[in-house]
């Protein structure tokens, strides 16, 4: 079914940018309980860039992505509306942010 296609391809996409950011975006979440739908992640080395990352999302209408306050950080809503090129855009600007706006990561990571 092409909708359990697309979410395969678009959860892979942005798990695969915040496993592969060297501890900069963090999602806790054990590997085989994450959601294809809804990704939440944080900048665990400075919390405050979060905020900053929300601000700049919404200049690039990448709206409505701050987490639960039960569940702080950031998150992303990728159902079926939301098509492959807006996670793909999604991804560049995750990368672009994190190249501009260092976290110092700490060694507890």
């Amino acid at each position: 079914m092409k909708y359990d296609r697309d979410a395969e391809q678009k959860s892979k996409m942005l798990y695969s940018l915040i496993d592969g950011s060297n501890g900069y975006y963090v999602n806790k979440t054990q590997k085989s309980m994450r959601s294809r739908i809804n990704v939440n992640f944080r900048i665990a080395a400075n919390n405050k860039l979060e905020d900053k990352l929300m601000s700049e999302a919404e200049k690039l209408k990448i709206i409505n992505i701050k987490g639960h306050p039960s569940n702080p950080g950031i998150r992303v809503s990728m159902y079926n509306a939301m098509p492959i090129e807006g996670v793909e855009l999604l991804c560049q600007f995750l990368t672009k942010f994190m190249a501009e706006n260092p976290a110092h990561i700490s060694a507890r990571l």
